[in-house]
């Protein structure tokens, strides 16, 4: 049977699933097409086990998974999720939940929050041996370096230190037991030294559920944003930012905590962080959150929000990687 591209790479390629595999395969119920072409590729490969769960749409917000699911996942080879929707009052800490049930484990693991269709044909259809290709060529270039520097035409002017930081490189290629990666995939990402930013960034695409119509002007004094500037979604975004605050850790909120390379040439922007970040010829700041292993960073906070920025031009250490928003390795 031929398959969507999506599906292949999903299953052959970024996973990798191989015959005698345990594989748990979560979905929702607006993902049914999802689910039954991704039950039929892998049963054709001859799994030991095949999983599969459904969020039933009569029970949501679901705050937990029922704990046989748990138990299954710390047995598995592979633990696929997907889902269109979540809702993140109530139905973050079953995804906390199920992180904790893979880390107890030895699975290899694909998620995939806020997925649609279109997401599927365009972000999931892309060449991810090419995704992974030029995700490492940024990789190896950021590796063991010190300085970066953005600059764009609409002003921004930000120096961020990243020596002694870990490059991360999410290439989509989810191949080895406890690796856990988003799929759509496509990004090269490192947790910058969190006190030494300094400068303007300009924010001109998107931030998370807002594609932007003005820019967002914010400038960074000892990695912290101390002055927001712009129309209404620069005062969206500071209201945003103020309630953070007043949460546990939120004195943490106003710190930049990462920069981010796009690496995805099928990703778009739509207000979707899933997709945004990954735009080929675009970086993101986020401030925020990155106390965690996969980020490398120090900093907690309540929340966690990439700027997505297009066209820049980023040197490290003097060498131009991307010129204009053209990547040059």
């Amino acid at each position: 049977m031929d398959y969507p591209r999506w599906v292949e790479n999903i299953v052959d390629v970024c996973l990798a699933i191989q015959p005698g595999e345990k594989v748990l395969l979560i979905t929702d119920e607006p993902m049914a097409v999802m689910r039954q072409l991704l039950t039929e590729r892998i049963a054709a490969i001859g799994p030991a086990e095949l999983w599969a769960y459904t969020v039933p749409d009569a029970v949501r917000p679901l705050p937990h998974y029922p704990d046989l699911l748990y138990q299954v996942a710390e047995q598995a080879d592979v633990i696929l999720s997907f889902e269109h929707r979540r809702d993140p009052e109530v139905e973050t800490p079953r995804a906390l939940e199920m992180f904790q049930a893979f880390e107890r484990g030895q699975a290899r693991f694909a998620t995939g929050p806020m997925i649609d269709h279109s997401i599927l044909d365009h972000e999931l259809s892309a060449d991810y041996h090419e995704i992974a290709a030029l995700t490492n060529r940024l990789g190896d270039r950021l590796e063991g370096r010190a300085s970066v520097r953005i600059t764009t035409a609409l002003g921004t002017d930000l120096e961020l230190a990243i020596q002694g930081r870990s490059i991360k490189r999410d290439t989509g290629m989810i191949h080895t037991p406890r690796k856990m990666g988003n799929l759509p995939a496509g990004e090269c990402y490192v947790a910058p030294l969190e006190d030494q930013t300094n400068g303007v960034f300009v924010v001109d695409k998107s931030y998370p559920g807002m594609l932007l119509n003005q820019p967002i002007y914010l400038t960074v004094e000892r990695g912290r944003v101390v002055q927001i500037e712009g129309g209404a979604e620069a005062n969206q975004l500071r209201a945003i930012i103020q309630d953070a605050e007043r949460k546990p850790h939120g004195e943490g909120s106003r710190v930049v905590c990462e920069l981010g390379i796009g690496t995805n040439p099928n990703a778009r922007l739509q207000g979707n962080v899933l997709t945004d970040e990954k735009v080929m010829g675009t970086v993101h700041i986020a401030i925020g959150h990155n106390a965690l292993a996969s980020y490398g960073g120090q900093n907690s906070a309540p929340i966690h929000l990439d700027g997505v920025i297009g066209e820049p031009t980023l040197v490290v250490d003097g060498e131009t990687l991307i010129k204009n928003g053209q990547y040059l390795v």
